[in-house]
């Protein structure tokens, strides 16, 4: 037999070596390409936090340049320091004499005068208030009658004093030992970091039915909720801060797991019938309340893979996501409009399923047949368009989850000053505590006058406008 030139005869068992090996160069092909992935993964396309890009990353930052020049833009209403009224004190700076010709112009009556005003602290010294509590012993029956008294203990501090320790140590985030030096040198007040953990226990068992009744309660009955979770170390072990979020209120759990269970035990999503707003964590999507998903996860899983990838159905992805956000932002969303943004989304949709490999096997072939990194998440775009494109046909909706994000950043700049928790104790203090600021801050509430209030009695209507 005469064998073409350029060809060569092979066994069938060399053949089906051949494709075995052909297979396996494939799916190795793809893992190195994954592995490839996940070191060129950091904040700007991927959930990583920027906290953990490190120093020799190059920083590429997701937003666009708008032409703008920096600083404040025209309508910006700027704040600045403003003559007051009625000042607290007056200091007056008569004329003399003549700077030119030395007359004495003691008597002469000021032709005009300045105004010039100073804020300033004035010296800051500790009161020191004394009850006198009278006994006093009846005639009659010579019982004794003590004078009613709100102070218990013969020598302790007031509510000024703790409700500033509270707001130091967990609104600003200031250690303990911090926390005591500012007191001893701005005050001249030797407090211990015994007595501003016991201010913060007092304000945690004060603010209980603030946080777990009425932001609980309120949350549960929202419209449009955002949620979130973080790691945090407490107790020598990760645990998950779990963060809740509307536009009026904050509140806050830990719990030693992150997905369904502590959501469980937590209490708001399983009864919850508005909208949740969340990323693509599993343990969201068991509950029949409606989902958003939030598309800044998106956009950055989308950079990954036209970066790492060179999909062209990612690309046209992220420019339609961009381009319907720019459409929701206009006052009235043309429905023709929106309309052309979905049939624009099919259509990536369809054509990027055509440039996809269906399933690939692992080197392992038990188990289900594993899906790419680019597929897995077209296959999120093709499945979940409602969830996607939510923004669009309901304007109380937003584009993303930033609200929720920004929340849990307190938390993990308690992580970064702190590093952890000691105890569960400490963790379930910050987290209703924070939950109580957030809601203020929320409602445009002063927050120290807040925790004053905490302190001295809460009332529920301190929480609602």
């Amino acid at each position: 037999m005469q064998v073409p030139e350029g060809y060569i005869i092979i066994t069938q068992v060399e053949y089906e070596q051949f494709l075995k090996q052909k297979e396996q160069i494939e799916l190795l092909m793809v893992r190195v390409k994954e592995l490839e992935g996940m070191l060129h993964k950091d904040s700007h396309n991927s959930h990583k936090p920027p906290s953990s890009d490190g120093f020799r990353k190059k920083i590429k930052n997701n937003r666009e340049r708008s032409g703008r020049k920096v600083g404040g833009q025209p309508g910006h209403k700027g704040k600045t320091l403003c003559l007051v009224e009625n000042p607290d004190k007056v200091i007056e700076h008569n004329v003399e004499e003549c700077e030119h010709c030395g007359a004495n112009l003691r008597d002469i009556k000021a032709k005009k005068q300045y105004r010039k005003q100073v804020h300033d602290l004035p010296p800051i010294k500790i009161e020191v208030m004394e009850h006198r509590v009278d006994v006093k012993q009846c005639p009659k029956c010579q019982q004794e009658t003590i004078a009613k008294c709100d102070v218990s203990a013969s020598v302790q501090y007031g509510e000024q004093i703790k409700s500033l320790a509270v707001y130091l140590y967990q609104y600003q985030m200031i250690p303990y030992e911090r926390v005591r030096e500012m007191m001893q040198d701005l005050f001249e007040c030797s407090i211990s970091a015994e007595i501003i953990h016991q201010c913060s226990a007092h304000c945690y068992n004060q603010i209980e039915g603030i946080v777990e009744g009425i932001i609980k309660t309120e949350m549960k009955e929202s419209d449009i909720m955002h949620n979130d979770e973080t790691g945090m170390r407490c107790e020598g072990k990760t645990k998950w801060i779990h963060g809740y979020s509307t536009t009026k209120h904050t509140y806050y759990a830990m719990d030693d797991k992150r997905g369904k269970e502590a959501m469980k035990r937590i209490g708001i999503l399983p009864t919850y019938n508005g909208i949740s707003v969340h990323d693509r964590w599993a343990s969201y999507d068991e509950y029949k309340c409606g989902h958003a998903l939030c598309n800044a996860h998106l956009l950055r899983d989308l950079k990954l893979v036209e970066e790492e990838y060179r999909k062209p159905w990612a690309t046209a992805m992220r420019n339609l996501l961009l381009d319907a956000y720019t459409l929701s932002q206009s006052a009235n969303p043309d429905r023709v409009a929106i309309t052309a943004i979905e049939k624009r989304y099919a259509n990536i949709v369809k054509q990027g399923l055509k440039e996809e490999p269906i399933l690939f096997n692992r080197i392992q072939h038990r188990g289900r047949k594993a899906k790419s990194k680019s597929l897995n998440l077209l296959c999120c775009f093709r499945d979940r368009k409602k969830q996607i494109l939510l923004f669009l046909h309901n304007k109380d909706v937003p584009f993303d989850n930033n609200l929720a994000e920004r929340d849990l950043r307190m938390v993990k700049l308690k992580q970064k000053i702190s590093g952890c928790f000691r105890s569960q104790q400490g963790a379930d203090i910050f987290c209703r505590i924070r939950s109580y600021i957030s809601t203020m801050r929320k409602q445009g509430k002063q927050v120290w006058v807040a925790l004053q209030n905490a302190i001295r009695a809460p009332s529920p209507h301190l929480v609602t406008l």
